[in-house]
């Protein structure tokens, strides 16, 4: 049988927010391993949305080796989660256990997350891919590469296709605490599916310095992004597990090449051009307009009139004259192109 999850011609892009994986380049997602208190989850959103992070990760609900570590705040967790993602700016994600959880959640939350535990908890699955929220998917600890691709297939069939994959490692042979992050997965998934794939280095680490290693390394083999685990004092956590602290993931950031001005840039980009498709829109208008009246599409007077604007404008800002000059001949050279195709 033939399955959604199988790679197809075009890759699937999940937008989450301002992000979109499979096509922004390399987003961040990060945030504590479970949330503990309003005060931590804001310090660490802060920190995140300051230093370029795209998402805001929590844990509200926690699975653990042993049945007396700590579970999670629950559904207090997930309202603290949203509040500080709305106070940052960041969209939001964090995991749920159980499907009886999964519809409060998803009302407050921007992503849903299946922990490795849960991968073939096809109830779940089920449900979330009905919800129709944008679905993290990790990989289990034993899963191969084809178990995954099933597992996600369960989401794709009730008509959810926005679905990413996590990468988080798999148990092998040693006596380390932590599962071996499979960074050959990366590109063979490339391979085998069209969805986004992203890779979690922080439960494959073991040690906190094994983070930014490995986070480099998905970088390099072209995942489409890492989430990783931010406490504000590592040491203090409820929850074991290599966390960076605040220093260390804007270090991460830095080492990457992402910070806080460089997705400034890329929002200032994508504004340009959205006010782009806003000029054109007008001047189709103003094309019509002109049609109708019996008018030319080039009017020299005009043009040359908006070019003297444009260049004491950018002399004014402290931008080479020229070179505005130069961009918006192209814009209005655009302009008459598709005048012109509105009257053949």
């Amino acid at each position: 049988m033939e399955r959604k999850a199988t790679s197809e011609g075009q890759r699937t892009i999940v937008e989450i927010g301002r992000t979109r994986f499979g096509r922004d380049p390399f987003p961040v997602i990060a945030g504590p391993c479970a949330i503990e208190s309003e005060a931590q989850v804001n310090t660490v959103a802060e920190t995140v949305a300051e230093a370029g992070g795209a998402m805001l990760r929590g844990g509200a609900y926690k699975s653990n080796s042993t049945p007396y570590g700590f579970k999670g705040l629950g559904r207090e967790g997930v309202k603290l989660l949203a509040a500080a993602g709305a106070q940052s700016g960041l969209p939001v994600v964090t995991q749920v256990l159980e499907a009886s959880d999964a519809v409060d959640a998803a009302e407050q939350v921007d992503a849903v997350e299946v922990g490795s535990g849960s991968m073939q908890d096809f109830e779940l699955l089920r449900v979330l891919g009905k919800l129709g929220k944008p679905v993290m998917l990790r990989r289990g600890a034993s899963a191969t590469l084809d178990e995954w691709l099933w597992a996600a297939e369960y989401i794709l069939a009730e008509g959810n296709e926005k679905v990413i994959l996590v990468e988080r490692g798999v148990r092998t042979f040693g006596g380390t605490a932590a599962d071996m992050l499979d960074i050959t997965a990366v590109p063979q998934l490339k391979e085998m599916t069209h969805l986004p794939v992203i890779v979690d280095p922080s439960h494959a680490a073991g040690l906190v310095a094994r983070v930014q290693p490995l986070a480099l390394a998905a970088q390099g083999v072209g995942a489409d992004g890492v989430i990783v685990e931010v406490h504000p004092e590592p040491k203090l956590a409820r929850t074991n597990g290599p966390q960076l602290d605040l220093d260390g993931f804007i270090g991460l950031m830095v080492a990457l090449g992402i910070h806080r001005l460089r997705t400034t840039i890329d929002q200032i980009d994508r504004q340009i051009v959205r006010l782009l498709s806003r000029r054109q829109d007008l001047a189709m208008e103003i094309g019509r307009t002109k049609a109708a009246q019996g008018l030319p599409i080039y009017i020299p007077d005009r043009e040359a009139e908006l070019l003297t604007i444009i260049e004491e404008e950018a002399a004014r800002a402290g931008i080479d004259p020229g070179h505005v000059r130069a961009l918006f001949q192209l814009v209005l050279a655009e302009s008459r192109r598709l005048q012109q195709l509105m009257r053949s």
